[in-house]
């Protein structure tokens, strides 16, 4: 019995232990992020164990010393110059690497940088599109954010209809769609294929994006978002952010439509889901039996 009291004893203290280590490390990090930045900079040698509340960035000052912002405020800090991104602080910090690539998909400032950049540099547009290809093999629910805004868009709805007529291998599968070439002989129709609404069809609209709306200083923004495309990682987690996000979608339509369209319609399985997506779009669909009209109506 004296053995066995020894042991509970001795269990029990060994717990104890344990509890008091684990409280000591959850209060040290409750404290590291209650003090600020700079301070914690000043107590320690090593910049990788400055934290900031959660919801917050890590900002290196012009000047060494470090701040914690808001992630609207981190960029705009930057592009005013106060600051600069620094790839290794926010690649040893993912939930902050996740917070800035949120916010710089959702910014709307920001677009006009995106539409510099694609046209500045294809390789980067095509390795978006790319991405873009084999998460929606992933996801096809994913493809509605690309569709949707074009299909909405009037002048866009038509461009799509010129492309789809010029891709060989879509102009196939259409004529071998018993669907698609019942549909496109019926009536104008206020609804899709089955007569009900299309219930994937927002009402998305593209704004086009000026100079004047961006941030001031392009050659920052611009650094920001190729050191995130130059990390494979950083760049597929990105370019996820973009194609689940429907408005930055919308607005990067009319400078993606070509390239991406082509791709999709490239892969025989992404090429027939855009088909089934596209019979249930009574806009776009009463487009192309306006055009097959004029068409018929000329021979």
């Amino acid at each position: 019995m004296k053995i066995k009291f020894i042991l509970l004893n001795f269990y029990f203290v060994f717990l104890l232990l344990i509890a008091l280590s684990i409280s000591m490390i959850s209060l040290e990090h409750s404290f590291a992020q209650n003090m600020s930045p700079h301070h914690q900079w000043k107590n320690t040698a090593d910049p990788d164990t400055i934290t900031c509340k959660s919801g917050h960035l890590l900002l290196q000052k012009n000047d060494g010393t470090p701040t914690c912002v808001m992630p609207s405020t981190y960029l705009k800090l930057i592009d005013r110059g106060y600051g600069n991104y620094d790839s290794s602080i926010m690649s040893n910090r993912p939930e902050m690497m996740n917070q800035l690539m949120q916010n710089m998909v959702s910014n709307e400032k920001l677009m006009h940088h995106w539409h510099e950049m694609m046209q500045k540099n294809p390789i980067i547009m095509m390795n978006t599109i790319n991405d873009w290809v084999s998460q929606m093999k992933v996801n096809p629910e994913l493809m509605k954010n690309i569709l949707g805004p074009m299909a909405n868009d009037p002048q866009l709805r038509e461009k799509m209809i010129q492309a789809m007529k010029k891709h060989s291998h879509m102009e196939n599968s259409l004529k071998m769609h018993s669907a698609w070439m019942d549909s496109v002989h019926h009536p104008m129709m206020k609804s899709g294929m089955h007569g009900s609404s299309c219930s994937w069809c927002p009402n998305y609209q593209i704004n086009s994006i000026s100079p004047s709306t961006g941030f001031s200083n392009s050659d920052r923004m611009m650094g920001i978002m190729h050191g995130l495309w130059v990390n494979s990682g950083m760049s597929y987690d990105m370019h996820q952010l973009m194609i689940q996000n429907p408005s930055h979608m919308s607005k990067m339509s009319e400078q993606m439509m070509n390239p991406i369209l082509d791709s999709i319609m490239d892969d025989e399985d992404l090429r027939q889901q855009m088909i089934e997506l596209l019979l249930e779009h009574p806009e776009f669909m009463n487009s192309i039996r306006h055009s097959n009209s004029e068409t018929n109506d000329n021979h």
